[in-house]
């Protein structure tokens, strides 16, 4: 069975000095409510191990003496001790999830942040769900570490040592008789975590791969259903179910082992202070008060150390999300992503819109270049069509040209200036695209024209209106406030197209790149979209890459590209003379049309 995210497996070592010093560091940016947390705490722990005590008190000095006033006044107090301590588990409680929750806002926020800056290689590499995952369950795993972890063990220890401290202060002997079972207890507690641990550790491995395979299955629903293969999905889903059902078993067991061979531990210290507290009880060495408070001190000490035990899970689990998280945020970002100006301090004013590339050498996978030495130049307010076969490498060029990916050798200049000296965030808004694949979101037309900028309603009509498309939003139900579902399924190929349009005038770029914009539209869009093509390339350079031929025709010049090398170049006609490999081409265009 193949292994799915195999990277999601939680390793063996459970301390990290480094993954603890980073998860400290935002801790510390609420240093102050941190602290109060751990002090609530202590005091917390401190009213825990009063009330016993009280308790004991009050017995030996009110019941015993028949003293009524004593059992009131004792009574009392104890009322309020346990109201104090409540207020304060409930403050302590309020002020760690809060801590949790705004260090895993803060996490999740500079992990967006830091996605957002990875160079598109990145997402070629890496699936969305597992970026997902990273935001989601990850983060969440640390927070239930901020909130539920750390600062509660912190706590279990405090009454762990208070509760030893104080049964050794109140009788040696017999808290000698009620310990000694302690060891035993701790040894049965560190095997089972272990157990434990390497279930948990299952859990998550085999719960990724029934994640994974739902992902890929869901998504290709539509194949699965053509091509009558639910029976055999169902049953690779089943014996994946199986697995993930059987480490779940084996988790319950160990835990359905683990809490019975504590309350047998406890059974035995309550029935050694039972027998020892009585016999030094009826030879007048302890008063009653004090075995009654040893029997309360006895029955605490064991839930903290069940409470450790499980804390120790969420510790587990914690680290490896962190080591996930913090690998992530290590990835690279691009390329001088934060530089704001041209070279030598000056930034860019006015765009001519001149293109040029210089001997350039390009490859996604540094062995097989898909760009080798290529050179052209595109003058200010021309047209350039880009033609060749599948894999000809002409989208290789708009992809270096909008630097989504960085050449590895040559140059490519915009007015003269290289534009690796260039802020890719002010090229990206020189350098406008519209692709075959438009992603729209979820919202409304009004939304994925202006992508939630503040562009007025009057402008985006007067942009429709330019491009010639009123019909298509004379024609949508509720005009710009039309609501459009997750990447625009409720709307045709056509209708996307007239969006990215609409979109690409609205963000009014210098330079256009227009990436097989009419493939997949029908003919009536096709003509809609032809006429916008000429109306959005007037007065602007512009790059078209289209195998319907006759969007290319009225192009200023025309580049033929074999295997990311420049073969051909010159207008329709004069390659139509050559009788290179632009006029078979065409020729198959005409005979393909005509068919």
């Amino acid at each position: 069975m193949k292994e799915y995210l195999s990277e999601d497996i939680i390793r063996g070592k459970p301390y990290d000095r480094t993954i603890i010093k980073k998860l400290m560091s935002y801790i510390m940016r609420y240093r102050f409510s941190a602290l109060l947390s751990i002090l609530m705490v202590f005091l917390a722990t401190l009213m825990f191990l009063l009330g016993p005590y009280m308790f004991g008190y009050a017995i030996d000095h009110g019941i015993v003496k028949a003293d009524k006033g004593m059992v009131v006044k004792m009574a009392l107090l104890l009322l309020g001790i346990e109201t104090f301590r409540t207020l304060l588990v409930i403050a302590q409680n309020y002020n760690i999830q809060n801590i949790g929750q705004r260090v895993m806002m803060d996490l999740r926020m500079e992990l967006f942040s830091h996605i957002q800056t990875l160079p598109v290689s990145f997402f070629d590499k890496n699936p969305v769900g597992r970026l997902v995952t990273r935001l989601t369950n990850d983060i969440a795993a640390l927070g239930e570490l901020f909130s539920a972890g750390i600062i509660v063990v912190i706590g279990d220890v405090f009454i762990i040592v208070g509760i030893i401290v104080t049964m050794f202060l109140l009788n040696v002997k017999l808290a000698l008789a009620a310990l000694c079972v302690l060891p035993v207890m701790f040894a049965i507690s560190i095997f089972f975590s272990r157990k434990i641990k390497i279930a948990f550790r299952e859990i998550k491995r085999k719960l990724a791969r029934i994640n994974s395979y739902l992902n890929e299955n869901i998504t290709g629903m539509e194949t699965i259903q053509l091509f009558n293969r639910e029976k055999k999905n169902y049953e690779t889903f089943d014996s994946v179910n199986k697995d993930y059902l059987h480490e779940q078993v084996r988790y319950v067991r160990y835990y359905a082992i683990f809490q019975p061979a504590l309350n047998i531990m406890n059974a035995i210290s309550v029935a050694l202070i039972l027998w020892y507290g009585a016999i030094r009880y009826f030879s007048n060495d302890l008063t009653l008060g004090i075995l009654v408070a040893f029997f309360a001190y006895i029955q605490g000490i064991f839930d903290p150390i069940r409470d450790i035990v499980e804390k120790y899970n969420i510790f587990q689990g914690a680290i490896a999300s962190a080591e996930r998280v913090f690998g992530l945020m290590k990835e690279s970002p691009e390329n001088d992503y934060d530089k704001l100006t041209f070279s030598k301090g000056k930034a860019l004013q006015k765009v001519e819109g001149k293109v040029e590339f210089k001997d350039v050498w390009f490859t996604y996978n540094n062995s097989d270049y898909v760009l080798k030495g290529l050179s052209f130049k595109i003058e200010a307010g021309q047209s350039l069509a880009l033609v060749g076969a599948t894999g000809s490498g002409k989208t290789s060029v708009t992809n270096v040209l909008t630097r989504l990916y960085e050449i590895d050798k040559g140059a490519i200049l915009l007015d003269n200036r290289n534009i690796q000296d260039i802020d890719k965030t002010q090229l990206r808004q020189i350098v406008g695209m519209i692709s075959q694949d438009i992603f729209l979101f979820s919202g409304t037309i009004r939304d994925n024209i202006s992508l939630f900028n503040s562009i007025s309603d009057k402008r985006i009509l007067e942009t429709i209106d330019e491009l010639g498309l009123t019909c298509f939003i004379n024609r949508m139900p509720h005009g710009l406030d039309t609501k459009v579902a997750e990447r625009g399924s409720n709307l045709s190929a056509g209708e996307r197209q007239f969006i990215s349009f609409a979109r690409i005038l609205a963000y009014d770029p210098d330079i256009l790149i227009l990436d097989e914009a009419t493939s997949n539209i029908d003919p009536v869009s096709e003509l809609l979209i032809q006429d916008a093509i000429q109306k959005i390339t007037k007065d602007r350079s512009s790059i078209i890459i289209s195998h319907r031929l006759s969007t290319i025709l009225n192009c200023d010049h025309i580049l033929v590209l074999k295997h990311g090398e420049k073969v051909e170049e010159g207008t329709h006609e004069t390659l139509m003379r050559t009788k290179g490999l632009y006029s078979q081409l065409y020729k198959l265009y005409l005979r393909k049309e005509t068919v």
